[in-house]
């Protein structure tokens, strides 16, 4: 069996991966240059920082065996030990909670995207390729346009595992006998900003979460397993780097314009937390995600399979919006695809 899986995201990685081992060829077709998805790591001539998710909590029973069956083979590690909340405020000029709840947190050692890179090992992995339209050729099996070119190869089954706006779009402007449901789901963006200080923050404070303000997490990325060290450039001494991420709502107000605006708003909010002048930050690097995540209280899509076409859609916002739902709509995929039930 030949699978083409569209998009190199977490749900995407980790579904070659189950596929694979099963013995299944899986190829691979990625629009950016690598891997990961919104689980992304910027590399800086500064520094390196995960601009993308910066943690994952893991919840459910199935994911924590998931996530500590990575912790043996030394993929993942449990961090923060301490997770800090705040209440509504109008600054950060306050005392902060530590965070009580039933989820265990992680991050992938050395980068946020580098299990993709191991999920996919034995794959066919294409970057830089947009995939524009699929199509299914009878007693054939489908058939990519890959950057505008029809590709000669062909797939007994096709997945498509991009955000549902992009996942609705490339099958509208494909050739293939049916149509996904007309579902509608919202998303909401995210401006998430990199941040270089002078200095160490001498604190116990690595993640932050606030609650009813224009930031909406603060994290310490310098400071995760495994993460090469900070120096500054002029006296080589020790250095970090934090990770901003902006409210959603204030992202989507900002929008991809609001560069500047969302940059400031990041000085700001970290040096006022730590009592620091804002000439601190030396270095910034800010991405805009237009597809951060679907916006709060819309119902979970599930996953879409046409067994008797082999074609099947599905993603994060398959059941969720996070690490934990990109690993169950992957499992489920692949369960569906292997079962064809």
């Amino acid at each position: 069996m030949k699978v083409a899986v569209v998009g190199a995201g977490i749900s995407g990685c980790l579904l070659t991966h189950f596929l694979g081992s099963e013995g299944i060829d899986v190829s691979v077709f990625e629009k950016s240059r690598g891997c990961g998805g919104r689980a992304s790591t910027k590399q800086t001539d500064w520094g390196q920082c995960d601009i993308g998710a910066t943690i994952v909590p893991a919840k459910k029973a199935q994911f924590r065996d998931f996530m500590q069956g990575l912790s043996k083979q030394n993929i993942v590690t449990k961090w923060p030990e301490k997770i800090f909340v705040s209440q509504p405020i109008a600054n950060l000029q306050q005392p902060l909670e530590n965070l009580v709840g039933d989820r265990e947190y992680y991050v992938f050692n050395s980068k946020m995207n580098a299990p993709c890179r191991h999920w996919i090992k034995n794959a066919r992995l294409h970057t830089n390729s947009l995939i524009g339209q699929i199509r299914y050729l009878d007693d054939k099996g489908w058939q990519l346009n890959l950057n505008g070119v029809w590709q000669a190869e062909l797939f007994d089954k096709v997945v498509v595992t991009l955000p549902w706006p992009q996942s609705q779009a490339l099958i509208a402007q494909s050739e293939w006998p049916l149509e996904l449901p007309d579902y509608s789901q919202d998303w909401t963006s995210c401006w998430s900003i990199a941040l270089k200080l002078q200095q160490v923050v001498a604190s116990d404070i690595d993640l932050i979460y606030l609650k009813n303000h224009s930031i909406q997490t603060l994290v310490r990325d310098s400071g995760k397993p495994q993460r090469p060290s900070v120096f500054t450039s002029e006296a080589g001494e020790n250095s970090e780097i934090w990770v901003i991420q902006l409210a959603n709502k204030l992202s989507d107000d900002l929008g991809e314009q609001g560069k500047a605006k969302a940059i400031d708003i990041a000085t700001k909010g970290l040096c006022e937390l730590f009592d620091l002048p804002e000439n601190s930050v030396t270095n910034t690097h800010a991405h805009y995600w237009r597809y951060a995540r679907p916006s709060a209280g819309q119902k979970s899509l599930g996953i879409f399979s046409y067994h008797e076409y082999g074609i099947y859609v599905g993603g994060d916002w398959s059941f969720g919006a996070s690490i934990e739902s990109a690993y169950e709509a992957a499992l489920t995929l692949s369960q569906s695809i292997i079962t064809g039930e």
